[in-house]
């Protein structure tokens, strides 16, 4: 591969380097310690202009979000068990009634 991007961490940046031909890229936002490995880490940090253009396209319906589960808040468990299963497509939602 060209190039592998791990959004799970857990040892997956490390395992894809394997994978990687030479000079081959890795980029994490889930494992700092992809830079140690010769990759990049990212992390993102929230920008008021970004956060207000992205609004902008939520509020004109150019930008949605898929909700896989919305769960009550007493659920919280079995929330954190779907999302440890890695199984699931979009965000599970915690609400408070």
């Amino acid at each position: 591969m060209d190039a592998a991007l791990d959004f799970h961490g857990e040892g997956e940046a490390e395992l894809s380097l394997g994978l990687l031909k030479d000079r081959g890229r890795l980029v994490s936002i889930a494992d700092p310690a992809a830079a140690g490995l010769g990759g990049h880490y990212l992390w993102v940090r929230p920008d008021a202009a970004d956060l207000t253009a992205l609004a902008g396209l939520a509020d004109a319906g150019k930008l949605s979000v898929t909700v896989e589960r919305a769960l009550p808040l007493a659920e919280a468990a079995e929330a954190w068990r779907l999302n440890q299963s890695g199984r699931t497509r979009g965000k599970i939602v915690l609400t408070v009634d």
